[in-house]
């Protein structure tokens, strides 16, 4: 993987040299802590991007997605001064020596990063051919002639960037308007058929308690069954990231606080974090204890998020898979 920070220079100017450096190492923590959620560990910082390597494909995939989806959540409400990255993966064997990274991979890597605009996620044919298709969608861009190579290629980019700040940026508001009254829709009813109640809402975000878990796991069932019926535009452009927190919820007027409320929220962003195939909801372990002999509880499975989110490190987490999956 070769990351690169795009219009960042005018930003970079206008800052102290204090700020800068915060910035940067801000920026190089998540992307570490991106990466070694799914295995992958910096090899070679370049400027304000990095070379990482990886295990597989998919693993790169996977990580580059959530850290685009990660840097969009930061740079919101940023306007022309947000930070938007580009990403290219490559497949081959890469020497590291004395500092410098050899091999085909590393240049192509850097060919194709010319390619690729602001926000995408860029791939060479073979590291499109590697990726497990069930859980990363690929689509050709076109075929290039890049330097150095003697062959036209072609190129991939990765499809599956479902997060609704990525469909703000991109879709008419006519569109984003009617996916959140489809999940608004969804909420209310769910509430009413489990007996919850939606607390608050912020932008594409909901918080919905119950005085049950079984309650709660039957309405994230409902959640992702409905969100993902057939025939539903939205779900092809927005997943449903749930979690699921047993804990206090401390209320005040119309505001809403608490430890509590902060672990839920972390434990949702979890799924991006771990490796969340056929995963439909993050739940920590009073829940999942709360539903031990259940017919949930064939379903969950531990992951360790804590080294790409340090504030979730002694949070027992499972994720539901889906009904059928291993």
């Amino acid at each position: 993987m070769k990351t690169d920070l795009s219009g960042s220079t005018v930003r970079f100017r206008s800052l102290p040299g204090a700020d800068l450096t915060a910035l940067l190492s801000e920026h190089r923590a998540l992307i570490g802590r991106m990466a070694a959620a799914h295995g992958g560990r910096i090899v070679k910082p370049e400027g304000d991007g990095f070379f990482i390597c990886f295990p597989s494909v998919t693993a790169a995939a996977l990580a580059a997605m959530a850290m685009q989806e990660e840097l969009r959540v930061g740079e919101t409400g940023k306007g022309d001064r947000r930070l938007v990255m580009r990403i290219v993966l490559t497949l081959g064997d890469v020497l590291h020596e004395e500092g410098a990274l050899v091999g085909d991979a590393v240049v192509l890597a850097t060919r194709i990063e010319a390619l690729t605009p602001p926000g995408e996620i860029y791939l060479s044919a073979a590291a499109g051919m590697a990726v497990n298709k069930a859980e990363v969608r690929t689509a050709l861009v076109d075929v290039f002639t890049l330097k150095g190579f003697p062959n036209p290629l072609p190129v991939y980019r990765v499809e599956d960037l479902k997060g609704f700040s990525a469909t703000l940026e991109t879709a008419p508001m006519s569109e984003v308007e009617k996916i959140l009254d489809r999940l608004r829709e969804l909420v209310d009813r769910v509430c009413r058929d489990f007996d919850g109640v939606s607390r608050m809402s912020v932008g594409d975000s909901y918080c919905l308690t119950f005085a049950d878990p079984k309650l709660a796991l039957a309405a994230v069932e409902r959640l992702v069954e409905e969100w993902h019926a057939p025939g539903r535009p939205e779900a092809a452009r927005c997943s449903l990231g749930i979690g699921v927190h047993k804990g206090v919820l401390y209320a005040f007027r119309d505001f809403l606080h608490g430890p509590d409320l902060n672990i839920a929220t972390l434990v949702e962003r979890a799924l991006t974090l771990g490796p969340a195939r056929n995963a439909i909801a993050a739940v920590t372990g009073p829940v999942r204890r709360d539903l031990s002999g259940t017919e949930w509880d064939a379903r969950f499975r531990r992951v360790d998020v804590g080294p790409g989110e340090p504030r979730l490190k002694g949070i027992e987490i499972d994720f539901l898979v889906r009904r059928g999956a291993a």
